[in-house]
């Protein structure tokens, strides 16, 4: 059978072959030809633009329970900008542990700790990553602060509570909003929760 595309083509074809010896072109098969044209670029655009290119690939296969608190992954290759990393390589990661990377410069450290962070590598939805991919500014702010003030969303949130609660009105329905919204991030616990971090990394 013919596919969709393949008489798609054909039709351009012989628009353009038409165009070429001067003769007159359907108006329906040149408008739907211009049509479909603009109609794929965009899409294609589109794709492209939703798609999020990375200069690695990875491929590795989860050994492991997928409710298991411990990661064993195996046949793990790692390559960046075609060049392997990591050829068909075992990872084990165990719940409670603690691992450090050595190697040489460009070895794929770095490069390995990224594609875990972006999820590249089968690891589980129900374990959180979190991937600081450098340090910090020297600041006066007690570690626990800092973690605290990562969480965006919720210090953009009580800075615009404060802001409508001084106003005349007391801030009326979107402060009432904002309180929901501070419920459902649960930004009571964010201090508790933050420390539960260090305390993980010690």
């Amino acid at each position: 059978m013919v596919s969709d595309a393949s008489k798609k083509k054909a039709v351009q074809k012989k628009a353009a072959a038409a165009a070429k010896r001067g003769a007159k072109v359907p108006a329906s098969s040149a408008s739907s030809s211009a049509s479909n044209n603009k109609t794929g670029a965009k899409a294609a655009a589109d794709a492209l633009a939703a798609v999020q290119l990375s200069d690695r690939t990875c491929t590795a296969v989860l050994t492991s329970h997928q409710l298991s608190r411990d990661i064993h992954i195996e046949s793990l290759t790692l390559t960046f900008h075609g060049h392997d990393l990591l050829v068909d390589t075992d990872l084990e990661l165990n719940y409670g542990r603690r691992y450090g990377l050595l190697g040489l410069n460009g070895c794929g450290k770095s490069c390995l700790l990224k594609a875990i962070g972006c999820r590249e590598l089968p690891i589980p939805d129900h374990m959180d990553i979190y991937h600081l991919s450098h340090e910090i500014e020297a600041s006066d702010m007690s570690a626990l602060g800092a973690v605290i003030s990562c969480d965006e969303e919720r210090v953009k949130l009580e800075k615009e509570a404060e802001v409508l609660a001084a106003q005349d009105d007391g801030g009326g329905a979107a402060l009432e909003r904002v309180y929901e919204r501070l419920e459902a991030i649960d930004a009571s616990t964010a201090e508790k929760r933050a420390a539960e971090i260090l305390f993980g990394l010690g």
